[in-house]
């Protein structure tokens, strides 16, 4: 078949009825492909040993009475390292649950050949795909630009802004189940009940469409019932910020440490999006970056490179010009260097700001370093 290549899948199959678990063997072992690692006809039995043997996909039947095949899935997403399913019965009103738990495919029993066909050429251009992306790196954005997308590649395009802020405020709360009605508070406060729910549950579904379109796969990024958003091998800028600053755990961060730190706190977080719930954050990260950068022109000036120092301070001046501690380092390097003008200049700014923004005026620490540098 094409597209098939050289890959060898394990499969396990799981139907109470021993006749349609043969069937299905038969089927399958037409195609060469598959390695049928277990059969089941108990379901419970046979969570415990998927959870063992980690087969790659899972044909599943969904009437089962000790335990349906839709709770079965249930219950294996969310473990991490989930396998494909294909849901095998004999009606189709399950299809819409079958495919809101992400299954590969829905088959109605008998199975024909035909369509078990096509069943088959999704699942190796599925694990195709993601043998061959296994090389590239995806990659989570939130300082500045929200951007998610393999490196170097052009990022992923969301169907709607409100799929693209849903995706934000999942990753925002990364690994904590969400409520329903939280969500809806934050995203769709100005609808009625009813459609917000509506629009939550569409939104849900084009955000898993959009991320296999991309070729993310479960392993990446997983979205459980529970909306909580779980990661896998990827890079997510916040994550290591996050990181970072824990492992500093009291220390002071060498100069290194600082620099590799801050050229991932590249603009605010979430910088350019009006997400309400959001600005909290964004204060947090933009608050942790002036700190950072003090400590580092700091230890420029100990170590007399007065030019990153400048750089440094006029970074931080930048984002945030009420510090008063970086306008009094700003100050001192000009006393060092002798540069009445450039303190001069900086003072005005600052005293501009100040009144505009604040309508207050400079401290009597500020005053008297600035009359102190004017006067020598």
């Amino acid at each position: 078949m094409p597209g098939m290549g050289k890959y060898m899948i394990d499969v396990i199959l799981i139907d109470d009825e021993e006749p349609a678990l043969l069937e299905m063997e038969y089927l399958l072992n037409s195609y060469n492909k598959f390695n049928i690692i277990g059969k089941f006809t108990n379901p419970v039995v046979a969570i415990k040993r998927i959870r063992e043997l980690k087969p790659q996909v899972v044909f599943l039947d969904i009437d089962m009475p000790q335990l349906s095949g839709l709770s079965m899935s249930k219950e294996l997403f969310g473990s991490g390292g989930e396998p494909g399913i294909v849901f095998v019965t004999a009606h189709d009103r399950y299809a819409v649950q079958a495919f809101e738990v992400q299954a590969l495919d829905y088959l109605l029993k008998p199975v024909a050949k035909s369509r078990l066909d096509q069943t088959v050429n999704k699942i190796f251009s599925i694990k195709h795909a993601q043998a061959s992306i296994k090389q590239k790196k995806l990659e989570i954005k939130t300082m500045g630009h929200f951007q998610i997308g393999w490196a170097g590649e052009v990022p992923i395009k969301w169907r709607t802004e409100k799929n693209r802020e849903l995706m934000a405020f999942l990753l925002h709360n990364e690994g904590t189940a969400i409520s329903k009605d939280r969500i809806i508070d934050q995203i769709w406060c100005d609808y009625e009940l009813n459609k917000a729910s509506h629009q939550l549950h569409n939104s849900i579904y084009y955000i898993r469409k959009t991320l296999e379109e991309y070729g993310i796969s479960q392993e990446q990024i997983h979205i459980n019932r529970g909306y909580c958003l779980l990661l896998g091998d990827v890079y997510y800028d916040r994550k290591i910020i996050e990181l970072r600053l824990r492992e500093f755990n009291g220390r002071k961060p060498s100069v290194d440490e600082l620099e590799d730190l801050l050229g991932l706190l590249k603009g605010d977080y979430l910088q350019f999006e009006d997400w309400a719930w959001a600005v909290y954050d964004r204060e947090i990260f933009s608050k942790q970056e002036t700190d950072l950068l003090l400590m580092l022109a700091e230890s420029y000036m100990a170590a007399r490179e007065y030019k990153k120092a400048e750089a440094a301070l006029k970074r931080g001046f930048l984002r945030n010009p009420f510090e008063e501690n970086i306008t009094v380092l700003i100050l001192e390097l000009c006393r060092k260097n002798g540069e009445k003008a450039k303190a001069a200049r900086h003072y005005a700014e600052y005293c501009k700001y100040l009144k505009e923004e604040l309508t207050i005026l400079p401290t009597e620490k500020i005053k008297k370093l600035y009359n102190l540098i004017i006067n020598e």
